[in-house]
């Protein structure tokens, strides 16, 4: 029986052995989709596999497959939406029925929200039936899941009796990794491995590390500190071997030099970053893996997909606003001796491109709203940047229209839409542990009296939605600003206006 196959991945970590239980979980549903498309496309003609899909329609996945490829007989199976305890006993029930499924390789697709302590007893006792099922007809089956809560990986590992093989994709400082736990296959058991999982556009491909230099560096720089003199504020100079440069580009010029050295520079504020993104990819394009760069915000934090831009271009390490100067030397001293270990763009524009949120703010009609929502999530897929898509639920004395006008949205890219009587709201770079405070911010009364709750959704379970087609206009408060035609401090809602009154209409009121 042949095993589906992902470039770059070793023999040892791949290889599935017949009879045999293997789970995947993949941090979004779009790695998820595009792995099992991926792996059943790597099969060759004379192999057999069956796509049982609980989180979509199997189509969807296999409709990519060029006609020359995947295996030569596939059959497809679609379940309904349904708990995840019915799912587990739907799937222990009736998969071993299914005729045509001896001496085949399975692949089933589920969503994992909900797999927490609740299904574990479950999930144990299905994973222990499916190893004898396996065995018996000699086939192999792997488990594809995405957005695992943490308590799912727990109760795998714990059950490892049961699994041949845990691999889980996530993403870290930047990049996606596979994280093979364990794999047992019949070379033996093999784990746990942290590979990092390049996107090709058109697959992934494994690597075991980001490409070295091709020249090792020379360090007799490595104790020189390279800085702007605003990073110092009104301290001295540490040591003698800190050199101070008064602009960025003078800092910049000198630090082309550099082989090891650190090299600091001060950020002033948001409007600095994309700036300073430029210079960290010149210094790490030039200077290679083990110069050390350092960002020091000086004033206003930044925003998450801001920090993460300047990740991307070539900082190591980022000091937060507001850090004591010894804590901050702690910091720079801490770094020592690293290397930069994140995979390298391109050029810096493909990054500043898919790290800012699209030049829109406000209300919008439903198409529109999905269409730039579905355009910054994908945007940002493979970063660390999240977002968040909101389902309101107004109080009850409130309609959804009048809830969209009581919210004042400034950053670009946060925008609402009401579909079809629901008032949704996309926050963009909005990590989950910042979403009340979030509210706080956009809405002009405390949230609490405007809301009686919300619900965060995935844009990929209700963006394809048919309320999310209509061109229906924004309410009447709300305006979409685009740059284009509108100047960058531009309310998304218009201001209240003061209404003349007569000293007769006053009078006829009393």
């Amino acid at each position: 029986m042949s095993t589906p196959v992902l470039p770059g991945l070793p023999d040892k970590h791949a290889t599935m052995r017949i009879g045999g239980l293997y789970w995947l979980t993949c941090e979004s549903p779009d790695t998820a989709d595009r792995l099992c498309t991926q792996l059943l496309a790597s099969l060759p003609a004379s192999a057999r596999a069956l796509l049982v899909n609980a989180a979509g329609a199997s189509r969807d996945l296999v409709k990519a497959i060029a006609d020359e490829r995947g295996p030569g007989h596939l059959t497809l199976f679609d379940l309904p939406k349904m708990s995840t305890k019915r799912l587990i006993q739907a799937v222990r029930q009736d998969v071993p029925r299914v005729r045509g499924g001896d001496n085949a390789l399975w692949l089933i697709r589920v969503p994992h929200s909900g797999w927490d302590e609740l299904v574990a007893e479950d999930l144990a006792l299905w994973c222990s039936r499916a190893q004898d099922w396996l065995r018996s007809v000699g086939s192999t089956l792997l488990v594809v899941g995405d957005t695992p809560p943490p308590a799912l990986l727990d109760i795998l590992v714990r059950h490892n009796d049961n699994l041949s093989g845990l691999a889980q994709v996530y993403i870290a400082q930047g990049a996606r990794h596979l994280l093979v736990h364990f794999w047992s296959n019949d070379s033996g058991v093999n784990g746990p491995h942290d590979f990092l999982l390049l996107d090709e556009g058109s697959g992934f491909r494994v690597s075991s590390r980001p490409e070295d230099d091709n020249v090792a560096p020379t360090t007799n720089d490595q104790r020189q500190v390279l800085a702007q003199t605003a990073v110092l504020g009104s301290e001295a100079p540490p040591t003698a071997q800190w050199q101070l440069f008064e602009s960025a580009d003078a800092l910049l010029e000198r630090a082309m030099d550099a082989q090891a050295a650190t090299v600091i520079f001060a950020l002033g504020g948001s409007d600095d970053v994309n700036a300073l993104a430029t210079r960290l990819y010149q210094l790490r394009s030039h200077c290679g893996r083990s110069v050390k760069l350092i960002v020091r915000e000086m004033l206003q934090g930044m925003r998450q997909h801001e920090e993460q831009l300047l990740l991307a271009s070539g900082a190591n390490l980022i000091v937060p606003q507001g850090t004591p100067f010894l804590r901050f030397l702690t910091l720079v001293r801490s770094i020592q001796g690293h290397r930069w270990q994140r995979p390298m763009a391109a050029e810096p524009s493909s990054l500043l491109t898919r790290l800012q949120p699209l030049h829109v703010r406000g209300s919008l009609s439903p198409k529109a709203f999905a269409a730039a929502v579905k355009k910054m999530s994908d945007n940002t897929v493979g970063t660390e940047v999240r977002h968040q898509l909101l389902r309101l639920q107004p109080v009850p004395t409130l309609n959804p229209t009048l809830v969209l006008q009581q919210l004042q949205l400034r950053r670009y890219g946060d925008i609402a839409c009401v579909a079809e009587g629901v008032a949704y709201l996309f926050l963009f770079a909005c990590s989950p542990s910042l979403v009340d405070a979030a509210l706080r911010n956009v809405f002009r009364l405390p949230w609490h009296n405007v809301l009686a709750g919300y619900e965060s959704v995935l844009p990929s379970q209700v963006l394809p939605l048919p309320q999310f087609q209509s061109d229906a206009e924004a309410p009447a408060d709300a305006t979409l600003q685009i740059a284009a035609n509108t100047q960058a401090d531009a309310e998304a809602f218009r201001p209240l206006r003061p209404q003349p009154l007569s000293l007769q209409s006053l009078e006829s009121r009393q």
